[in-house]
């Protein structure tokens, strides 16, 4: 979250100030520009209540001056300077200003790259600028008609139909949900073809519904996104053909997304990802450790054999005569639950997964019971499985980061929401910066599409108007 800098804020900036200034500013200045410099705004870039960097900019007429950037040192190359740089752009745009000007170093290259990167040019040398006697570069960006690109997305991969709107600076416009399950409730999971009418019968009406509640033309999109799989083929055509249709009326670009990379994308709407990075993908359909090097390069160094842990939970809701999903249901049980049943843990070589076996157990164990006269307890049932389940992936999760070192871990996917794994990843991995997006991001919806097509289109990855739905489609493709 970025916000004004507040006099509570002072201790931890004034911390940052002096490790990363030969020539620091005291408190006293910083309380002045706050109290007392009428062209000054300071803001804050805040991590669970701790400053990771922080920005001021002083206005001038159509002139705005850039002239405090500083990140932590521990928080450095992960993303921080560049969200706080976008950030202090837009406000500068917002506020009228046609320009925005900045000194920096001639030796400072990572600063240099920052400000290149997002479109600063460089205008003169100015010797001896600092103390030391080093030189400055004298840079400005214009501000006057650059706005950042958009990007319509929609999703239809399972029974979800969705679409949002976002801009490169991951700026929300829109999202529009509408989910299917209350229908495939009723026969105990999701029937294709069923989910395919119903995404022909919802997608205009989702679509015009983002675009409205945008407040913008599909004019101003600069590209259309859909997920191209993997997913139900039925389900894929839909969005696909109504994503080629707005990219052929529109004369828009069209970009084709992995399904699984925009569950992984969407938590940069909570904060930067960087790079190395593992992710734990958790859903009805996958179960997967996937090692990602930078924003164009996952392997997946672990996948699940047989069942994905959230198809085992709808079985074993099944099994307990529970309703569809099954994942919320054996989440809610176990939490009354106790230990009492005992059930096997799965053992499979290396990073893969397997959660048939456990599945089977779970029937076994009911109909053994049952034969023996005795009531199921499905509060220690589901208490017993879950715990079985989710140890698995902390297991293979923390094998995985023994061989594949990484400071950054997300969680990503549909059981992602479940309460007991949340609680588990905060355990176990406490000492690594963790991810654990918020519930509503979790299901499938059309945000996470566009969060992820911003790499798509910054790396110019469009597909042409013969692309074909990928129902199998893998991440490393």
């Amino acid at each position: 979250m970025i916000e004004l800098l507040k006099i509570e804020d002072l201790d931890q900036v004034l911390s940052i100030e002096e490790s990363s200034f030969a020539k620091p500013w005291n408190r006293q200045y910083f309380i002045n520009e706050i109290n007392n410099n009428e062209i000054s705004e300071l803001y804050v870039y805040k991590e669970d209540n701790q400053v990771v960097a922080y920005g001021e900019l002083w206005f001038m007429f159509e002139n705005c001056d850039l002239t405090k950037l500083a990140v932590k040192e521990s928080e450095r190359r992960r993303g921080y300077g560049s969200r706080m740089l976008r950030y202090l752009i837009n406000v500068a745009k917002e506020k009228g200003c046609e320009f925005m000007h900045l000194e920096v170093d001639v030796n400072n290259e990572k600063a240099l790259r920052l400000y290149q990167k997002n479109g600063f040019e460089t205008l003169r040398t100015r010797k001896s600028y600092y103390e030391n006697g080093d030189d400055a570069y004298d840079m400005m960006k214009g501000l006057i008609g650059i706005e950042s690109r958009k990007i319509l997305a929609i999703e239809s991969s399972c029974d979800e139909t969705a679409c949002a709107i976002i801009d490169e600076d991951l700026t929300v416009y829109s999202s529009v949900v509408t989910s299917q399950i209350d229908v495939h409730a009723r026969f105990g999971g999701v029937i294709p073809e069923v989910a395919s009418r119903m995404h022909v019968e919802q997608i205009s009406t989702i679509v015009k519904a983002a675009v409205d509640q945008a407040r913008i033309n599909i004019d101003e999109v600069a590209a259309i996104a859909y997920t191209i799989g993997p997913g139900l083929i039925g389900s894929l055509h839909v969005g696909g053909i109504a994503a080629k249709a707005l990219s052929f009326f529109y004369n828009k670009p069209l970009i084709g997304v992995h399904h699984l990379k925009g569950h992984i994308f969407i938590n940069e709407l909570i904060k930067p990802l960087s790079y190395p990075l593992m992710a734990l993908v958790v859903s009805g359909g996958h179960t997967e450790l996937v090692y990602i090097e930078n924003d164009q390069s996952f392997k997946i160094i672990g996948t699940t054999l047989d069942d994905a842990i959230g198809e085992a939970y709808d079985k074993v809701a099944r099994v307990m005569h529970e309703a569809y999903p099954g994942g919320p249901v054996i989440d809610r049980l176990a939490k009354e639950g106790k230990p009492h049943y005992q059930l096997p843990t799965p053992k499979v070589d290396g990073l893969n997964f397997s959660f048939s076996g456990l599945k089977n157990a779970v029937l076994q164990l009911v109909k053994k019971e049952e034969a023996a006269g005795n009531t199921i307890n499905k509060n220690d049932l589901a208490y017993a499985f879950q715990e079985v389940a989710l140890n698995s992936l902390i297991r293979k999760t923390r094998m995985a980061l023994e061989q594949y070192p990484c400071r950054n871990l997300v969680i990503a996917g549909g059981v992602a929401a479940n309460s007991r794994l949340r609680e588990k990843m905060q355990e176990n991995f406490s000492d690594m910066d963790l991810i654990l997006p918020p519930l509503k991001y979790c299901t499938d919806n059309a945000l996470m599409i566009a969060c992820a097509a911003v790499h798509y289109l910054k790396h110019d990855k469009f597909v042409g108007m013969d692309a074909s739905s990928m129902p199998s489609m893998s991440i490393e493709d």
